[in-house]
């Protein structure tokens, strides 16, 4: 089997300039995936290539540079790693953009023209679902699986974007264009229904852990102290002022509240620092500096709700690398979140501050030896279950039912 995963990821030997050069929008999230499912096809050693358009904030306000142009690569020194050059300007990037070419060069070097070309697209991205369609114009033996992590009308937008019609725009696009995909793999179930996709056409993989990122993680002390971690987007729609409103009214003074990420709500963590020195805002950090403060933290807390439709069409992605920490977690029964989680963490019904004050202490004030149980089996539920091997498999079987 030949895959193409035609995507938005970093380059592993460019991933620090791209760090350093991004004003906001670095997507944590969709390069951890991403290089999940890369690693997964390896080990399934399945014959992969990849073509990347990374998802980059535009020039001035999200990167420091209008042109984009790194040469060609390898992931983790094995598969061959194809960066497109492209403008990195707002309406400017079809101006000059490599992405299509270099998709274009991989189909014509499969040596057996009769043999299927399997291409799979990483997110709802416009751009990418373009050239897709195109290839398939004109290649009859190829095969598209998208990967669909958000619908589209939930995907992020900037205001003079959805301003001036275009994020309806696209989402029209794709919803017209969506049948022309052969097979589909969605993050919850509850993603079929408004993609008008049939049952056989898709697989569920919510997420998907590395176990690598355990091993590569930056050493930390073994000792926890009272300390509560939020690490992701800050987001007022994630529940992120719950979170603060509930600590700031817990009255032990040997708690600690970090919260690491980037967001609109930025502003107001830096407004609860200010008036509660408990509180530390540390900004946004390398994954492995995250990974370590999981892992130091007394309970990691996702603070989103069930409510907003929102909700079931999505799995927080925090979820796997919080129970891969060993450290216990406090998170809602979100409906897109598969029920075998909430097993392995602490939950709670009501979703406001004082109730997940309430809950705060009524975890911390558990014995140890349960919390790292807790801790523990949220591990071993991950590493043993939603690792690269197994998850991808999903994938690959239902690509080979063709």
């Amino acid at each position: 089997m030949n895959v193409l995963f035609l995507c938005g990821l970093y380059p592993q030997a460019h991933q620090s300039e791209i760090f350093a050069n991004s004003k906001k929008g670095y997507q944590f999230a969709a390069q951890t995936l991403q290089e999940a499912i890369i690693e997964g096809f390896i080990q399934n050693d399945i014959n992969l290539s990849i073509v990347t358009m990374p998802f980059l904030s535009t020039f001035p306000a999200g990167y420091k540079k209008p042109l984009v142009k790194f040469g060609p690569s390898e992931f983790n020194g094995r598969v061959p790693t194809f960066c497109s050059t492209f403008i990195n300007i707002p309406f400017l990037r079809q101006v000059y953009n490599s992405t299509e070419k270099n998709v274009f060069n991989w189909c014509k070097s499969i040596e057996n023209p009769s043999e299927i070309k399997h291409i799979i697209v990483y997110s709802l991205t416009v751009d990418l679902i373009k050239i897709a369609l195109k290839v398939k114009e004109t290649f009859a033996n190829v095969r598209l699986t998208l990967i669909v992590p958000d619908l589209p009308e939930f995907m992020g937008s900037n205001k003079i974007y959805t301003a001036l019609g275009l994020k309806k725009r696209d989402v029209d696009f794709i919803y017209k264009n969506i049948s022309a995909f052969d097979r589909f793999v969605l993050l919850s179930e509850a993603m079929a229904l408004p993609l008008n996709i049939s049952p056989e056409s898709y697989c569920v993989v919510e997420g998907i852990f590395d176990p690598k990122l355990i091993s590569a993680e930056s050493s930390c002390s073994s000792e926890k102290t009272q300390t509560l971690l939020y690490s992701g987007a800050l987001v007022r729609k994630y529940g992120i002022e719950t979170l603060l409103n509930a600590f700031s009214s817990l009255k032990d003074e040997n708690y600690r509240l970090i919260i690491c990420g980037d967001g609109e709500a930025k502003d107001l963590v830096e407004t609860f620092c200010e008036k509660d020195d408990r509180i530390s805002y540390l900004g946004k950090l390398p994954h492995s500096e995250i990974l370590s403060l999981q892992k130091q933290a007394a309970l990691l807390i996702n603070p989103r709700t069930p409510e907003g439709e929102f909700t079931k069409f999505s799995f927080p992605s925090k979820t796997m690398e919080y129970f891969a920490s060993k450290t216990p977690v406090l998170m809602y029964k979100l409906p897109g979140v598969p029920a075998e989680y909430f097993k392995y963490c602490y939950t709670l019904e009501g979703t406001d501050a004082q109730n997940l004050a309430e809950k705060i202490t009524e975890i911390l004030s558990l014995p140890e030896n349960l919390l790292q149980e807790m801790g523990q089996s949220a591990s071993d539920f991950i590493l043993e279950e939603k690792n690269p091997e197994i998850q991808v498999k999903k994938i690959i079987d239902l690509m080979a039912e063709h």
